[in-house]
C-alpha cells in the first residue's frame, strides 16, 4: 500500500497500512459476532449487547459492546403554540451563550426556538416568544409569495434548488478568522417540484416533464386530499438537494433567528444526474440528492447524502450513502466540495461549470461517478439493491473515534421492514459492519445523536449517547453506551 493512501486514514485503522483494504473486508465477514444478554427487561426491550469484529490490533474496537440503555420514548418538548413549527426531523443543536440552547425544528421550514430547557431531563415547552422562522422555501419566503403568471410557467431567477422545501438538517458554528465573527453554518435538504400549494398556487419545476404530459393526479403534486394527510409526492417531478446556507452568530441577529441567507446553491451532484427531458417521463436519472448530515472535523466539514441515481458503478450500487467534504475557509464557510472515490476526495462533487443560477442546463449532466459507502451490503429488491436512506455521524473526544447512525430498508418477502444500525469508524470513511438496534425503525426516522446537554448532535460521550429521531412529527429518543 502507498504512503498517499496511508495518509487518507487508512494507517489508524488498518495497522499501519500493513492489511489491504480487500484483506480488512474479508475480516470483517469473518469475525461478525453478535450476543444477546437476556438480562430484565425494561421498557420492554431486552438490553442488547453486540460484539465488533477484531480486524487488525490498531482497531480500538475489536471487542466493543453496545448497550441499549433504555428503550424507544417521547422526547418531553413541547412545540411553540400559534405557531406552525413542526418536527418533521429530528431538532438540530447548537449551544447559546449562558447555557441556553438554539434547537432547529426542521420541515418544509425552519424554526429556530432558544431555551434553556434541556429535554433529556425535564419537560420543555417551547414559546412562540422564543422562536422564530429562519428558513422558507422560495414559493413562500419574504416578502412576496411567488406565484407564477401561469401553470405552465418555469419559474426563473430565484433559487432553483429550494422552491418548495428548504429545511435544515444539521448546523455548525465556524468562526471567521479574518473578521473575527463567529457564523452558524447549515446544511440543508432542498425540493423543487410540480407542485399545488394549499392555497391553490401552482408551480412548474424546470427540471421535471410539464404538468400536462404526467399521469393523472400526478401533474401538481400536493395537498390533493383533506387536511395534511392528504399530501403525497409524485417522483416524476421530484428534485431533492443539498446545499449550505449561513447566519450570523451574534446579539444583532438574536443568534441566528434571522432569515438565513443561501451562500452556495447546490454543491454536490447526482452520480446520474436529475433529468433527460427528451426522454419525456422515461427521462428520471434520479430524484437528487436527500437527507444530508454533516460533522466538521480538522478542518473540513463532511457531508454524508442518499444518492437516489440508479445503475451500479463497477458492480457497485450507484444509489445510497455517499460522502464529500470540503475545507472551511478563512471566512467560516466551505470551499468546492470533493466527494470520496473510494480511494481518496479528489473527485469534485459538481459538474464542470457548474453554474447555480442556470440549474436546468446541468439537469441531465452527471455529477460525481463514485459507488455508495455500504455498496456491498445490499440485500432485497434487484431494482432498488441499496436500503441505505440515512445516515449520520458523531465523534467521541474520549475515544477519539466515530459513530454511526444509520437508518436503512430490508426487504423481506416483499415487505419493507425500516431498520435502525450503529457503525463505527476512525477515519469517517471506513466503517464497520451494521450492528443492529432491536427496535422499530419507524420510531426513528432520521435517527441522528444528541449529547447529554443537548447543545450538539456531532459530539458524543460513548457512555451515555442519545439518538434522536422522528415517528409522525413526534421526536422520539433512544439511549445507549459503547464499551
Amino acid at each position: 500500500m502507498s504512503e498517499q493512501k496511508c495518509r487518507h486514514g487508512w494507517q489508524t485503522w488498518m495497522n499501519g497500512c500493513s492489511v489491504t483494504r480487500h484483506e480488512w473486508r474479508q475480516r470483517l465477514r469473518m469475525n461478525i459476532k453478535t450476543r444477546v444478554d437476556f438480562s430484565p427487561l425494561r421498557l420492554g426491550l431486552a438490553m442488547t449487547m453486540m460484539v465488533l469484529p477484531a480486524v487488525a490490533q490498531a482497531n480500538p474496537f475489536a471487542s466493543p459492546i453496545i448497550r441499549v440503555l433504555s428503550g424507544v420514548q417521547p422526547l418531553p418538548l413541547e412545540l411553540p403554540s400559534g405557531t406552525n413549527a413542526h418536527t418533521e426531523i429530528p431538532p438540530v443543536l447548537l449551544p447559546a451563550p449562558d447555557g441556553a440552547r438554539l434547537i432547529y425544528l426542521p420541515t418544509g421550514y425552519v424554526y429556530q426556538c432558544q431555551t434553556t430547557g434541556n429535554p433529556l431531563n425535564e419537560e420543555v415547552q417551547l414559546l412562540a416568544s422564543q422562536c422564530a422562522v429562519v428558513d422558507l422555501p422560495e414559493d413562500n419566503s419574504a416578502p412576496n409569495v411567488f406565484k407564477p403568471p401561469g401553470p405552465g410557467d418555469i419559474p426563473t431567477g430565484r433559487n432553483q434548488w429550494e422552491l418548495n422545501y428548504d429545511a435544515v438538517f444539521s448546523a455548525h458554528i465556524t468562526k471567521d478568522t479574518i473578521t473575527g465573527k463567529q457564523i452558524i453554518v447549515t446544511v440543508n435538504h432542498g425540493e423543487t417540484k410540480n407542485y399545488l400549494a394549499s392555497n391553490g398556487y401552482r408551480y412548474q419545476s424546470p427540471f421535471a416533464p410539464r404538468a400536462a404530459s404526467l399521469p393523472p393526479d400526478c401533474g401538481y403534486q400536493g395537498y390533493m386530499g383533506a387536511g395534511p394527510r392528504g399530501f403525497r409526492n409524485c417522483w416524476l417531478s421530484y428534485a431533492a438537494f443539498v446545499s449550505v446556507e449561513q447566519n450570523d452568530y451574534s446579539a444583532a441577529t438574536h443568534f441566528g433567528q434571522t432569515l438565513n441567507r443561501s451562500v452556495s446553491g447546490p454543491v454536490i451532484w447526482p452520480t446520474n444526474g436529475y433529468y433527460d427531458l427528451s426522454r419525456g417521463n422515461e427521462g428520471m436519472l434520479s430524484v437528487g440528492l436527500r437527507h444530508p448530515s454533516s460533522i466538521i472535523f480538522g478542518g473540513y466539514i463532511y457531508v454524508y447524502y442518499f444518492d437516489t441515481s440508479k445503475g451500479s458503478i463497477g458492480g457497485l450500487s450507484a444509489m445510497g450513502t455517499k460522502l464529500a467534504r470540503a475545507q472551511i475557509n478563512a471566512h467560516g464557510l466551505p470551499d468546492a466540495f470533493y466527494a470520496w472515490n473510494g480511494a481518496d476526495f479528489e473527485t469534485p462533487a459538481l459538474p464542470a461549470g457548474f453554474d447555480k443560477d442556470n440549474l436546468a442546463r446541468f439537469i441531465a449532466t452527471p455529477g460525481p461517478r463514485i459507488p455508495a459507502l455500504f455498496s456491498r451490503e445490499a440485500v432485497g429488491r434487484p431494482d432498488y439493491p441499496l436500503q441505505s436512506t440515512h445516515f449520520s455521524v458523531a465523534y467521541s473526544k474520549k475515544r477519539q473515534a466515530f459513530v454511526g447512525v444509520e437508518n436503512f430498508i430490508e426487504y423481506v418477502g416483499g415487505n419493507e421492514m425500516h431498520k435502525v444500525a450503529i457503525r463505527l469508524s476512525t477515519d469517517l470513511v471506513h466503517w464497520g459492519p451494521r450492528n443492529l438496534l432491536p427496535i422499530d425503525g419507524h420510531d426513528l426516522s432520521y435517527a441522528t445523536f444528541a449529547n447529554a446537554n443537548f447543545t450538539s448532535n456531532s459530539e458524543v460521550d460513548f457512555r451515555n449517547i442519545y439518538l434522536l429521531g422522528t415517528s409522525h412529527g413526534r421526536v422520539n429518543f433512544l439511549r445507549i453506551s459503547i464499551e
